[in-house]
C-alpha cells in the first residue's frame, strides 16, 4: 500500500461481506488485564517521550516548553503502542519504543501544523490550547518543525538495530510525511486538485493512512518479517489508517468538541467522507475498515489480542450516536 493513493483491499475485504461481524469490538473480561498491561506500556512511552526531549545542548526554554506543550500531557498515544505491538519485541523492546515514540513526534509535528490559522485555525487540541495559542505562531512551526527532526534523528540514531534497518526506516517515515504522502493530503484538504481523479478516500489515505503505513513496514525491517506476514501488515495499516480518517470525518461533523477534546466542525465545506458520502456511508465505511484490520490480524504474525483491545478501546471512545444506525450496520454492545 506503499502508492500515492488508496488501493482497494483484495486479501481481507470484508466491504463485500452482506453482514458484518462485529462482536469482536465487545469488551470482553480479559480486557481487564490487558488494558493495564497496555496501560504500563503506555507509561513507559510517556516517560521516554519526556527524556527525549531532553537535551545537553542548549535550546531555548520557550521552544522547548512548546515542543513539551503539544507532545506531553495529552493523546492517546495510539500510534506509538500500535507500532510497539506489531514488532517481535523479545529482544529489541526499547528500541521499538525510540521509534514509537519518533512516530509520535512527527504526528504531534503535523498537528500543531494542522492547527496554525492559515489551515484549520484551531483553538483547542487534546484538551488544551493548540500550540500557536499558547506560544505564538512563530513558535509553534518552529516546535513542529524541531519535532519533526527529533523524530527522524531518533529513528536514525537508535541503538540496538543495524545501520541498514536504521536507514530504510528513516527513509520510509520521511517519505510518509512530506509532499507524496502527508503534506500532499493536507495540501489536497486545504486547496483541492484539479486534473486528477482523485477521491476523498485516496486523499485521506495520503493524510493519515500513509504514516500508518510507514509504521507497518518500519515494524516489518525491524522484524525482519517475512514476505506474507509484511504484506498482511500492510494490509492492516490501510485498514487502520483508513478507519481512523473515516471515524475522525464523522466525528467533526457530529460530535461535541467537549467530546472530541478539539475544534469540532473544522470540515464545513471541505471534501471529506461525510460532506460527499453522507453519514451513513461513512459509518459503514468505518465499520467495514475496522472489520478488515481485524480479519487482517490473524495473518500479521503478532499478538492479536493486545491490538483487538487497541481497536475496541479507540471504537468505545466515540459516543454512541456516532457509530449506531440500525439501517446501515449491526448494533455494537458498548460499555459506558
Amino acid at each position: 500500500m506503499s502508492g500515492t493513493q488508496a488501493q482497494k483491499s483484495t486479501t481481507f475485504d470484508a466491504a463485500n461481506k452482506q453482514t458484518i461481524d462485529t462482536q469482536w469490538l465487545q469488551v470482553f473480561v480479559g480486557d481487564e488485564l490487558l488494558g493495564k498491561t497496555i496501560s504500563e506500556l503506555r507509561s513507559r512511552i510517556e516517560n521516554r517521550l519526556q527524556s527525549l526531549l531532553e537535551t545537553e545542548e542548549y535550546a531555548p526554554p520557550n521552544l522547548l516548553s512548546a515542543m513539551s506543550h503539544a507532545l506531553l500531557g495529552g493523546g492517546k498515544r495510539f500510534r506509538p503502542l500500535i507500532f510497539v505491538m506489531t514488532v517481535n519485541r523479545d529482544d529489541c523492546l526499547d528500541a521499538a519504543i525510540d521509534i514509537g515514540c519518533a512516530v509520535e513526534m512527527v504526528h504531534t509535528a503535523s498537528l500543531i501544523l494542522d492547527d496554525l490559522p492559515c489551515m484549520d485555525d484551531a483553538e483547542l487540541r487534546r484538551q488544551k490550547p493548540t500550540t500557536h495559542k499558547a506560544f505564538g505562531q512563530a513558535t509553534a512551526i518552529l516546535a513542529a518543525i524541531s519535532l519533526l527532526t527529533l523524530g527522524i534523528r531518533i529513528l536514525s540514531t537508535v541503538e540496538g538495530v543495524p545501520d541498514h534497518a536504521r536507514v530504510r526506516m528513516a527513509a520510509v517515515l520521511s517519505h510518509a510525511v512530506g509532499h507524496t504522502g502527508l503534506a500532499a493530503g493536507q495540501e489536497i484538504d486545504l486547496r483541492g486538485v484539479s486534473g486528477t481523479s482523485l477521491d476523498v478516500e485516496q486523499k485521506n489515505w495520503l493524510k493519515t493512512g500513509k504514516l500508518f503505513a510507514a509504521m507497518a513496514d518500519m515494524a516489518s525491517v525491524l522484524s525482519q518479517r517475512p514476505v506474507q506476514q509484511e504484506a498482511a501488515l500492510t494490509e492492516f495499516a490501510f485498514h487502520v489508517g483508513s478507519a481512523f480518517q473515516a471515524l475522525d470525518d464523522l466525528m467533526d461533523a457530529i460530535a461535541a468538541t467537549s467530546v472530541l477534546g478539539k475544534d469540532s466542525g473544522k470540515d464545513a465545506g471541505r471534501n471529506t467522507m461525510v460532506n460527499e458520502k453522507g453519514e451513513a456511508a461513512t459509518r459503514r465505511s468505518y465499520i467495514d475498515h475496522l472489520q478488515a484490520a481485524n480479519l487482517a490480524l490473524p495473518h500479521c504474525g503478532v499478538e492479536e489480542e493486545p491490538i483487538r483491545f487497541m481497536l475496541r478501546s479507540i471504537h468505545l471512545l466515540a459516543p454512541s450516536e456516532a457509530l449506531a444506525h440500525p439501517e446501515t450496520e449491526p448494533a455494537v454492545t458498548r460499555d459506558n
